[in-house]
């Protein structure tokens, strides 16, 4: 008996013939099974005889006999048995006793594996999360798609599988802002995925199930105001009687003095809630608390000032009821105070939501221009919609202010930038309907400029108020600010100036190289065709999504070196050579810890073998180098004496910047709790890594890289940049990518997926001088930090 197995199209394998076989099979459902057998009597007629295992059900098919052979067909649809009946010429029918089996091969569901940042996770409305997933099938993947589930709300977000069948492994983005979840509202999300199985129904594998929770953290920090404004009225109230009842009234005076426990109690609740809230400040915590014992003393002393069971007489508290009313009488402003500005700090908080949905609107638009995706229309009213919403809720917030803290703070054009950004919006909404897009990204630029005018005259509102209100923090806030500002003034000018040293080098590179550029254009493009052919021959399959990404990457440096080579700009060929050569040494390193952590996994050997043309390519890409190398003199051998000299003298300029800004990080950490908000412990950190890249530019310039330092000195201001607004808006407890682009991550995500600009600092610091006796140590370190 011999066997042929025809498996379905989808599962991809090759036709299997089985020789001499028992005549057992197993296969996938539809696989087309073909028998061959020699018949050992004499017979006028044959067929194959089916039945289910369990006896349920029989059916024959019929056979051609040719001689003393004969052949059938059948398709695999579930597991049976099946035997052969033989009539002979005679017409005397027999059939084999002993049964075949056909054995019925499940195609699994693909397998799902899905990482969140934390389960349950809880996450404000204008925020984006990081997930992760796995998804594997053993013959093929369809589709895949992120699922939620909330309320009435139900939706979808399309993986895009890149022409990857097999096995997916990767990272997305969820925009929260896609939930029609109000806030207080939960989720439940999965990932699907189907396989390719097109002979049933495809098989679907769904992985676990997760939950999001969606909060607002400035509406409960809001309520918790709300309980401090009654507060501050029962207070008010305490005070109000205290002046006009006579003080021998003995039941007045125990009511007054139950109503203050009950102000102690409060405020002790009030703590508590404003521990956790991220919008509320460290100072007035400590107010609150200072405030809740100096009231929980007098009250104490109140109570037994007059000995029990003897009556109050007039002038009997003439002693005490000073100090309680003085006391009263300065928590009443405290807590005006504080409301007042927490208030103001509210609508800034909600000025920034109107930013960042504005932000996403624009990045919507500017998506539907690019793809014309009909489905981006509905993302595009819904935020406009959000924006309906938050300038409602802006104006609210206004109407909730005291009309003395607007007329003496809020400039006029700031209380009536309600109407106009409701106005603004209404005229791109039409403009959108009307399928007028480009205007519509120009008004909607319009309405940005005129919201950001707008915050910033809040933000000096509120300078103002806290100057004269708590005049002790703005003070030492407008000395931080103004160092800070000189500080980036000067960096400002340092990175101004070494742009004008690189394009000075820039310039006569490009001279030197006009002589050798047919020369370079042959002998680099020679190399690049090279090197190309030898990253085309790797074995994609057995890549990990990051090397892929890696590898796009060489792709992209060498098509720049090409273009850098034409333009006879070999300095920056030579920077882009170095990088693909980078990105081939982080690919070698990522494919080897991926054979060591499972050495037995299935791609294994196609990791091995993608890992075998790396290092192929590997030498390659370092002719390249020493190509560029040999055509392009070094930096100090074409620089000017004079820009030699200024290069030295910004060196000195950059390091007295870089202990300027050392000394204000030091100082806004001894300042701490004296400045407002969470502007100390915000700005140090800021300024450390504005510090970092100062360094950087300093180790650039001292190597004589006029690129190097043109880009370090850059990155340096432009961190001292952000120091600055991320100051202004620590000083009001506004919470670091509450509402911008960083999204929520997963805590150690980059242990796998390393951003480029670390990988770049890693090779930095692997060339600084090590510690006597730490070689060996430290080499590890950085092969475990690469991997």
């Amino acid at each position: 008996l011999e066997a042929r197995l025809e498996y379905p199209a989808y599962a991809k394998r090759a036709p299997l013939r089985l020789l001499s076989t028992s005549g057992d099979v197993r296969g996938l459902p539809g696989t087309a099974v073909s028998l061959h057998a020699r018949l050992l009597v004499p017979a006028y007629a044959a067929e194959l005889v089916v039945e289910s295992d369990s006896g349920a059900y029989i059916r024959t098919i019929p056979t051609t006999i040719a001689g003393d052979s004969i052949s059938t067909k059948l398709v695999i649809e579930q597991s049976a048995r099946y035997r052969f009946a033989v009539t002979s010429p005679s017409g005397v029918r027999s059939i084999e006793t002993t049964p075949r089996t056909i054995e019925a091969e499940p195609d699994q569901p693909p397998t799902v594996q899905l990482l969140s940042p934390a389960e349950p996770l809880d996450v404000t409305n204008l925020r984006r999360v990081e997930l992760a997933y796995t998804i594997e099938d053993d013959f093929g993947l369809t589709s895949a798609e992120l699922v939620w589930e909330g309320g009435k709300d139900r939706g979808k977000k399309v993986i895009n599988l890149d022409g990857k069948t097999g096995r997916l492994q990767g990272k997305l983005l969820w925009d929260i802002a896609e939930l029609q979840v109000p806030s207080g509202g939960e989720v439940r999300y999965w990932i699907e995925a189907k396989d390719n199985d097109n002979v049933g129904d495809a098989n679907v594998g769904r992985s676990r199930e997760l939950h999001l929770r969606v909060v607002s953290p400035r509406e409960r920090h809001e309520e918790t105001l709300g309980r401090q404004q009654g507060l501050a009225e029962k207070v008010l109230k305490n005070l109000a009687t205290r002046l006009i009842y006579p003080d021998d009234n003995q039941t007045v005076r125990d009511e007054l003095n139950r109503q203050v426990r009950e102000v102690v109690v409060e405020l002790g609740s009030l703590t508590a809630s404003f521990e956790k809230d991220p919008h509320a400040s460290d100072a007035m915590r400590k107010a609150l608390v200072q405030m809740r014992d100096r009231i929980e003393k007098l009250a104490t002393v109140e109570s037994k000032w007059v000995s029990k069971g003897r009556p109050a007489v007039r002038g009997a508290f003439a002693a005490f009821d000073p100090k309680m009313i003085a006391e009263l009488e300065d928590d009443t402003i405290i807590l005006a105070d504080w409301l007042d500005r927490e208030r103001m700090e509210g609508l800034l908080d909600v000025s920034d939501e109107i930013a960042s949905h504005q932000k996403r609107l624009a990045d919507l638009m500017a998506q539907y221009q690019r793809t014309k995706d009909p489905r981006l229309l509905d993302e595009i009213e819904r935020e406009m919609r959000s924006l309906d919403k938050a300038f409602a809720e802006l104006e609210r917030h206004r109407q909730g202010m005291p009309e003395d803290v607007l007329d003496q703070y809020v400039n006029r054009s700031a209380v009536h930038a309600t109407t106009a950004g409701t106005s603004c919006v209404d005229e791109v909404r039409k403009l959108v309907r009307a399928n007028q897009m480009q205007e519509a990204q120009r008004k909607l630029e319009a309405c940005r400029t005129q919201h950001d005018r707008s915050a910033a005259s809040l933000e000096g509102s509120l300078a103002g108020l806290r100057g004269d209100k708590f005049s002790d923090e703005q003070k030492k806030l407008d000395e931080v600010m103004n160092e800070l500002s000189d500080v980036a003034k000067d960096q400002d000018d340092i990175a101004a100036e070494a742009s004008r040293i690189f394009d000075s080098y820039a310039q006569k590179a490009d001279e030197i190289a006009k002589e050798h550029r047919r020369e370079a254009g042959k002998k680099v493009g020679a190399l690049v065709d090279k090197l190309r052919k030898k990253l085309k021959d790797i074995d994609e399959g057995g890549l990990t999504p990051f090397a892929k990404e890696e590898l796009d990457i060489v792709e992209r440096r060498l098509a720049d070196v090409e273009h850098m080579v034409g333009d006879g700009d070999l300095a920056e060929a030579l920077g882009m050579a170095h990088q693909a050569k980078q990105s081939l040494d982080t690919i070698g390193g990522e494919l080897e810890a991926a054979i060591e952590d499972d050495p037995k996994s299935k791609w294994a050997d196609a990791t091995q073998r993608a890992l075998d043309g790396i290092r192929r390519a590997t030498p390659v890409a370092k002719e390249l180098i020493a190509e560029l190398q040999s055509l392009a003199p070094r930096p100090d051998q074409i620089m000017s004496q004079d820009d030699l000299r200024s290069l030295d003298r910004l060196r000195r300029r950059e390091a007295m910047n870089r202990e300027r800004a050392k000394r204000l990080g030091d100082r806004t950490k001894q300042l701490g709790a004296d400045l407002p908000g969470d502007t100390g412990q915000e700005l140090a950190k800021k300024l450390g890594g504005a510090v970092q890249q100062m360094q950087t530019a300093d180790e650039r310039m001292k190597a004589k890289d006029p690129s190097g330092t043109r880009e370090a000195t850059r990155s340096a201001a432009d961190a001292l940049a952000k120091a600055r607004d991320r100051a202004r808006a620590a000083a009001r407890q506004a919470q670091e990518g509450a509402l911008g682009d960083e999204p929520v991550k997963i805590p150690g995500a980059e242990n796998y997926r390393a951003p480029e600009r670390f990988r770049e600092d890693l090779l930095e610091a692997m060339k600084k001088k090590k510690p006597a006796g730490y070689d060996d140590m430290l080499k590890r370190y950085y092969e475990d930090l690469i991997k």
